[in-house]
C-alpha cells in the first residue's frame, strides 16, 4: 500500500489529467453517438421487464398470431371532449383530422385508425352515452418506447392543435402516450434530482469543512466518477445489461452519497495526519493505510449488494446492477483521484481554516451518554426499543400500488385523456384484459362457437367484469338473433300466427257447415223441379216432333201451289198475246173501255203472278229449312230432358255428399279448435322458456350459413386465428385496471374461463391472460418472489464481507438483524404516511425492494464505521470501554455521512415522481433511524450484552500493543483508527 501511495504521489498530475481525459472522452463519445447513450437506451427499454416465460407475455405472443397481418405494436387514443355535448362542427373537424392522418399513414407508421366515421356500428363504443366524448383509436407499427413512435405522437399532437374548435379538448392517451409521458416525467424528475443533489451535497460539505476548497475534492471526484460510470453503464446496457428509469437516479444518489462519505473519511483523516506534523505524502500514506481499508470494505458491501442484484430474475430489480459498476469506478477514483488531489492541494484545501499541529480527536458527548445508557441497561434499551418499534412495524401491511398513471404529471395530456375516458367510458376501456384460448382442433365450428358464447356469458357475470367481447359478441353483447330465447320468441310469434289462422279456418268450416245445413232443403226442391222440368221438356219435344211433320206437309202444299202459280203465269201471258191479236184484228176495241179494263187486269196478273211464284218459292225454301231446325230443337229438348233427369239424380247424390261433408266439417272444426288450443299452450311454454332463459345461460344456435356471412367473418378475423386454433376474449373491467381488487381477480378470472369450457366442444382449452392488469398481477408475484430470493443473496453477501472484516460469525448476524428490523420500522412509517395520511392506495410496487436494498447496502456502511473502530479499540475483557470509545469517536462521522447520504436521497422527494418520492422518504427515514436509534443504542447494547462472545467462534487474546499494530502506528496510540474521526465537524460539536 505504501509503495503504491508513494508512486501515486509522484504521478499525481498524470492521474488527475488521466481521469479528466477519460471522463471527457467517454462523455464526448456518447454525445457523438460513438458510444451508446444511457438515456436513449432507457427510453427504448421496456419498463416492466416481464420475463419471457411469464403467462402474460406468452398470452401477448399468442394473441399476435390471431391476425398475422395486424402489425400493431402500440396504440394511442384521441379523446375529443366538450362539456355540454359534441357539436356537428366538432365531428366534421375530427373527421377531417382523421382523413389527414390516413394520408400520412406511412410517414407516421400508422397501421390502423378506428373511428365511428368508418365504422358506424361501433358508435356505442366510441361515443359516450352523454354525447360529450368521442374516441378514435390509432395503431402504430412500433412499440411504445421506440423513438419514432414518440416522434410520431408529437406530430399527431401538433396536428390536433391546428384549428381546434373553441371550447373543446383533444388529448392523446393509450399505451404509447402514457409510456412517453411516463418517460418524460422520469427524465424531468431526474434533472431535478441531479441539480438538487449537487446543491445539497455542496451545502453540507461547506458546513462540514468550513472551506470553499475542500468540498471541491469530493465533488470533482464524484462528478468524474459519475461521467465515467454513466457511459460504462450505457455500454453495458447496450450489451444486454438491464436498465430502467431508476438506474440513473440511483447512480447519482449512491455515487454522490456514498462517494462523498468516503471522500470525507479520507479528507478528515488526511487532515488529522497533517495535524500530527507529517508532510503531505506521509500523511497520505498513513491515511490510506488506516482509512483506506475502511473505505474498501464499506464500498465493497455496497458494490457486492448491487452486484448480487444482477442475479435477480426480475429485470426491474436487475436494472440496479449498474450501480455496482458505478461503485467500482467510484472506489477506483477514491483510491487514485482523491489521493492525487490531496497531494496536489495539501493543507491549502482547508483554507481559510489552518491545520493546527497536534490537533487531537474530538469526542461526542451525546454519543458518550448513549454509550453509557447502553452499557448500564442494555436489556432495558433493547426491550424499550422493541416495544416502541413493534407498533411501527405493525403499520406495515405491504400495500402496493401498480398505478403507472400516478407516476406521471397530472397535467400531462395522456393523464387528462385517461381520466376523461375513465369518467365517460370506464378505465377498463383503455386497458382491457385479453384472455387467449388455444385448442388442438379448430374452433371455427358452430359447436365451438357456442362454447365460446357460453364462456363469454359466464365471464361477463364474474366479479369486476363490465363487458366481454369475443368472436360471438364483438360489440360486447350477445347477438340476439343467435340465442334460443330470441329464436323461441320468433317461433312463438309464428305459432301464434298459425294458431290464429287455424282458428280462422275452424270458424270458416263452422260457417260452411251452417250454410250447408241451411242449403239442403232448397236442393231437394231443386231436384223435384228438375224432374218436373224434364217431363215438360219431353212433352215439348213431342210437340216439336208434330210441328216438324206439319212443316213437311206445308212444304209439299207450297210446292204444289208454286207449280200452279207458274202455270197461271203462263196462262196469263198467253191471254195477253190473245188480247193483242184481238186488238189488231179489231182496232175499234182500242177505244172500248171494257177492252181496256180487261187489258189492265191481264197486265196486273202478268206482273203479280211472278212475284207470287217467287214468294211461294221462298216460303217453300223456308219451310224446308225450318223443318230440320225443328227436328234439332226436338232432339235438343230430348237431351235437355235427359240432362234434367241426370241433374235431378246428381242433386240427390249431392244431398247425400253434403250430408257427409257437413258431418266431416263438424269433426274438422272440433279438431282445429283442439289444435289451436295446443298451439296456444306451446306458445305460452316457449314464452316462459324465453323469459327464464335470459336469467340463466341462454341457449345458442348458430346456423351454418351465418358462418359465411360477411359480418361474422369480420368478427372471426379479429377474434380468431385463420386455422381456428386460437381465439381471444377481450374483458373490460369494471374496477380500475391498476387496483388491487382487479389484480387479485385475475387468477379467479382465468379459472372461470378454463372451467367454462369443461364438457364443451373445446377440449383441453389452454387459457392465458394478457394486458396491463394481468401483467402487473404477475409482477406482484414475480417481484415478491424475487425480492425474497435476491434479498437473501444480498444479506448473505454483506454477511460474508462483515465476517471477513470483523473476524466474527455472531457480530455480522446481529448487525443484519438490526438492519432488517430497521427496514420493517421504516416501511411501517412510510406506509402510514403515504397510505393512511396522504390517501395513496399503496406504496409504489418497487419501493419496498429498493428501500430495503438502500437501507441494507448503505446502512451497513455505518455499522462498518462503528464496528471496525470497536474491533480496533477492543481488548480482552474490555467490551464496554471499546464500544464507548468507538461511539464517541465515530459518532460524528456516522452522523455526517448519514446527513450527506440522506441529503442525496432527499432530493428524490422533489422529483415529482411518486416512486422516487416514496423511495427518497423511506431512505431518509431509514438512515436517520439506523444512524441514531440502532447505531446509538441497539447495536451497542447487543454488543455489550454478548461481551466476549462478539468474536465467536474466535477469541481475541492479543495484547494492546499488538492490537495497536493491527490498527495503525504507535504514534497514533489508541486513537489511531481505521475509521476517521471528525473532530472538527460542526455537526460533531453540536452533539457534544
Amino acid at each position: 500500500m505504501e509503495k503504491w501511495i508513494r508512486t501515486l504521489a509522484k504521478a499525481r498530475w498524470f492521474i488527475v489529467l488521466g481521469w479528466i481525459v477519460l471522463a471527457g472522452g467517454l462523455m464526448a463519445s456518447a454525445q457523438a453517438g460513438i458510444l451508446p447513450d444511457l438515456t436513449q437506451i432507457i427510453r427504448q427499454t421496456e419498463a416492466k421487464f416481464i420475463p419471457a416465460d411469464a403467462d402474460s407475455m406468452q398470452a401477448m405472443n399468442i394473441a399476435n398470431q390471431i391476425n398475422p397481418d395486424n402489425k400493431s405494436r402500440s396504440n394511442a387514443v384521441i379523446v375529443l371532449h366538450r362539456e355540454g355535448g359534441i357539436q356537428e362542427g366538432d365531428r366534421q373537424w375530427l373527421q377531417g383530422k382523421i382523413k389527414q392522418l390516413n394520408t400520412q399513414r406511412e410517414a407516421l407508421e400508422i397501421v390502423g385508425v378506428t373511428s365511428l366515421f368508418e365504422m358506424p356500428e361501433l358508435a356505442q363504443k366510441l361515443e359516450s352515452k352523454d354525447k360529450t366524448t368521442l374516441l378514435t383509436l390509432i395503431d402504430f407499427a412500433k412499440p411504445d418506447n421506440a423513438p419514432t413512435t414518440q416522434e410520431n405522437l408529437d406530430v399527431i399532437r401538433e396536428t390536433l392543435e391546428e384549428g381546434l374548435p373553441a371550447g373543446i379538448t383533444a388529448e392523446l392517451t393509450g399505451s404509447a402516450p402514457i409510456s412517453t409521458d411516463f418517460q418524460k416525467s422520469s427524465e424531468e424528475g431526474l434533472k431535478k434530482t441531479e441539480m438538487l443533489t449537487v446543491v445539497l451535497v455542496l451545502a453540507i460539505l461547506l458546513i462540514v469543512f468550513r472551506s470553499p476548497i475542500a468540498p471541491l475534492i469530493p465533488l470533482f471526484t464524484i462528478a468524474l466518477s459519475y461521467l465515467v460510470s454513466r457511459t460504462l453503464v450505457g455500454v453495458a446496457a447496450d450489451m444486454g445489461m438491464p436498465v430502467s428509469s431508476f438506474t440513473e437516479s440511483f447512480l447519482i444518489a449512491v455515487l454522490f452519497g456514498a462517494g462523498t462519505d468516503y471522500c470525507i473519511l479520507l479528507i478528515q483523516r488526511f487532515r488529522e495526519e497533517l495535524s500530527h506534523g507529517h508532510d503531505r505524502v506521509e500523511a497520505l500514506v498513513r491515511t490510506m493505510r488506516t482509512v483506506g481499508k475502511t473505505v474498501i470494505f464499506s464500498a465493497s458491501t455496497v458494490l457486492i449488494a448491487f452486484f448480487l442484484i444482477g442475479f435477480a430474475q426480475f429485470g426491474m430489480y436487475q436494472s440496479a446492477v449498474g450501480v455496482s459498476l458505478g461503485m467500482l469506478v467510484t472506489l477506483l477514483a477514491g483510491l487514485t483521484l482523491t489521493p492525487a488531489l490531496l497531494i496536489l492541494l495539501g493543507p491549502k484545501m482547508f483554507w481559510p481554516v489552518r491545520v493546527k499541529p497536534g490537533q487531537g480527536h474530538g469526542e461526542s458527548k451525546l454519543w458518550g451518554r448513549m454509550a453509557a445508557l447502553s452499557a448500564r441497561r442494555p436489556l432495558a434499551v433493547l426491550l424499550t426499543t422493541v416495544l416502541i418499534a413493534v407498533p411501527l412495524v405493525m403499520m406495515f401491511h405491504g400495500k402496493r400500488s401498480f398505478d403507472d398513471i400516478a407516476e406521471i404529471n397530472p397535467n400531462a395530456g395522456s393523464v387528462q385523456g385517461f381520466n376523461t375516458v375513465k369518467e365517460k367510458f370506464g378505465a377498463g376501456e383503455v386497458f382491457p384484459v385479453t384472455a387467449t384460448i388455444t385448442s388442438a382442433a379448430s374452433m371455427r365450428t358452430p359447436e365451438a362457437l357456442a362454447a365460446i358464447e357460453a364462456s363469454s356469458a359466464i365471464v361477463a357475470k364474474a366479479a369486476h367484469v363490465a363487458e366481454v367481447r369475443s368472436a360471438t359478441r364483438p360489440l360486447g353483447q350477445q347477438i340476439g338473433e343467435l340465442t334460443v330465447p330470441d329464436q323461441l320468441a320468433k317461433t312463438t310469434q309464428a305459432i301464434g300466427d298459425v294458431r290464429q289462422g287455424v282458428q280462422q279456418v275452424a270458424d270458416g268450416f263452422g260457417a260452411a257447415r251452417t250454410e250447408l245445413q241451411q242449403g239442403t232443403a232448397p236442393l231437394a226442391e231443386l231436384g223435384s223441379g228438375l224432374t218436373q222440368m224434364a217431363a215438360s221438356t219431353r212433352d215439348a219435344q213431342q210437340g216439336l216432333r208434330q210441328v216438324g211433320g206439319g212443316l213437311t206437309e206445308l212444304r209439299s202444299g207450297l210446292a204444289a201451289t208454286q207449280q200452279g202459280a207458274a202455270q197461271a203465269e203462263t196462262t196469263v201471258a198467253s191471254m195477253g198475246d190473245d188480247l193483242a191479236r184481238l186488238a189488231e184484228a179489231n182496232p175499234a176495241l182500242g177505244d172500248d173501255p171494257a177492252y181496256q179494263a180487261l187489258l189492265q187486269k191481264q197486265l196486273g196478273l202478268a206482273g203479280a203472278l211472278p212475284q207470287l211464284s217467287g214468294g211461294l218459292g221462298a216460303l217453300t225454301q223456308g219451310a224446308g229449312a225450318l223443318s230440320p231446325a225443328v227436328n234439332q230443337i226436338g232432339a235438343g229438348l230430348g237431351q235437355l230432358a235427359d240432362g234434367q233427369g241426370q241433374a235431378a239424380d246428381g242433386i240427390g247424390r249431392l244431398q247425400t255428399g253434403l250430408g257427409q261433408l257437413e258431418r266431416g266439417l263438424g269433426d274438422g272444426v272440433a279438431g282445429l279448435r283442439q289444435a289451436a288450443d295446443g298451439l296456444g299452450q306451446i306458445g305460452a311454454a316457449q314464452q316462459t322458456i324465453s323469459r327464464e332463459a335470459g336469467k340463466q345461460i341462454a341457449g345458442w344456435h348458430l346456423p351454418a350459413d351465418v358462418l359465411d356471412s360477411p359480418d361474422f367473418k369480420r368478427s372471426l378475423e379479429v377474434y380468431m386465428s385463420p386455422d381456428g386454433k386460437i381465439t381471444k376474449l377481450e374483458i373490460i373491467l369494471s374496477s380500475h385496471p391498476y387496483s388491487k381488487e382487479a389484480m387479485d381477480a385475475m387468477d379467479e378470472l382465468r379459472r372461470t374461463i378454463a372451467q367454462s369450457f369443461h364438457g364443451s366442444a373445446i377440449v383441453d382449452a389452454d387459457v392465458k391472460l394478457a394486458g396491463t392488469t394481468a401483467q402487473y398481477h404477475e409482477l406482484d408475484r414475480i417481484s415478491n418472489d424475487d425480492f425474497i430470493r435476491t434479498g437473501v443473496l444480498v444479506l448473505l453477501g454483506i454477511y460474508l464481507v462483515l465476517a471477513l472484516l470483523l473476524r466474527s460469525i455472531l457480530a455480522p448476524l446481529y448487525i443484519l438483524i438490526s438492519l432488517a428490523f430497521n427496514y420493517l420500522i421504516t416501511m411501517g412509517i412510510i406506509e402510514f404516511l403515504f397510505v393512511q395520511l396522504l390517501g395513496y392506495p399503496g406504496l409504489s410496487w418497487t419501493v419496498s425492494f429498493f428501500v430495503f436494498l438502500m437501507i441494507v447496502a448503505l446502512g451497513v456502511d455505518y455499522s462498518i464505521f462503528l464496528m471496525a473502530r470497536f474491533k480496533e479499540e477492543y481488548r480482552p475483557g474490555g467490551v464496554i470501554p471499546a464500544m464507548t470509545k468507538a461511539m464517541t469517536t465515530t459518532g460524528g462521522v456516522i452522523i455526517s455521512a448519514a446527513v450527506i447520504m440522506g441529503g442525496t436521497f432527499a432530493a428524490f422527494m422533489y422529483s415529482g415522481v411518486t416512486t422516487l418520492v416514496q423511495i427518497g422518504a423511506g431512505i431518509v427515514i431509514g438512515l436517520g433511524l439506523y444512524t441514531t436509534v440502532f447505531m446509538g443504542l441497539v447495536v451497542p447494547a447487543i454488543a455489550m450484552l454478548f461481551g466476549e462472545a462478539n468474536w465467536w467462534p474466535l477469541k481475541r487474546i492479543k495484547t494492546g500493543g499488538e492490537a495497536r499494530e493491527i490498527g495503525g502506528s504507535a504514534a497514533s496510540g489508541a486513537g489511531s483508527a481505521q475509521v476517521a474521526t471528525v473532530s472538527s465537524l460542526p455537526m460533531d460539536a453540536s452533539t457534544k
